[in-house]
């Protein structure tokens, strides 16, 4: 059981990695504060994809996207990667504005390209795939808080299996090869880094600025399970 003095400090790490001292300068919150930071950012993330996705019941601004989607899907990339930059910096620096201007810039580039696919999907489906993606957050949000270790084992693996994954993926679109069989697979990879990641963010100082962060993290991690779950969904429609 954890005091009020512990509860107020946040969980503090247990792993040699993060015993080391860490300087910073941010304010720190609450366990509850900082898991409450943690979760709303991760839902406004759902939000701002669902928001998106709300535009394209408009023919014209459909149709819009349609004609530049090169240059959009291009402009949405820069603008992800400028995003995590920006909260790269932010964390370093504890500087709460540009961390959540990076993430506001993130999941609004990064959620309206990946909104596009629910174009593809039926409410039913779509709502389907939520439910399902929620459950699996939930089982393995609590596996890495009980089982920190184990993830932190199988970080490495995850990582070499994600980049294996890619390459496949590629040469299998190449060659005009189903890629059913691999949804499966990303999503337990996914899996494996929604337990890490979610552990990496209990043990981090529980500041606003990483709850930012890790956040962003934890966010790629749902949307690609939640793609893939629902790829496998809409095929079997």
């Amino acid at each position: 059981m954890f005091d009020n003095e512990n509860l107020n400090r946040g969980i503090e790490p247990f792993e040699p990695v993060a015993t080391e001292t860490r300087v910073s300068t941010g304010r720190r919150l609450s366990l509850r504060g900082y898991s409450l930071a943690l979760t709303g950012f991760v839902l406004v993330g759902f939000l701002v994809m669902g928001g998106c996705a709300s535009l394209f019941s408009s023919p014209a601004f459909l149709m819009g996207v349609v004609d530049h989607y090169l240059g959009i899907a291009v402009l949405s990339f820069v603008a992800s990667i400028a995003g995590i930059v920006m909260m790269g910096s932010g964390k370093k620096r504890q500087a709460v504005g540009l961390s959540l201007l990076g993430y506001a810039v993130f999941v609004l580039s990064f959620g309206f390209t990946t909104s596009t696919i629910l174009l593809s999907y039926t409410a039913t489906t779509i709502s389907t795939a939520f439910l399902a993606t929620a459950g699996i957050v939930v089982v393995f949000a609590c596996l890495g808080v009980a089982m920190p270790r184990v993830f932190e084992k199988i970080q490495g693996v995850l990582t070499g299996a994600l980049l294996a994954l890619i390459v496949v993926q590629l040469v299998m679109l190449f060659l005009g090869v189903s890629q059913t069989w691999i949804d499966f697979v990303v999503i337990v990879v996914f899996c494996g880094f929604i337990g890490y990641d979610f552990h990496k963010a209990m043990y981090d100082e529980p500041t606003l600025v990483n709850a930012v962060y890790n956040a962003s993290e934890l966010f790629l991690d749902i949307i690609n399970v939640f793609v893939r779950v629902l790829s496998i969904l809409g095929n079997r429609d």
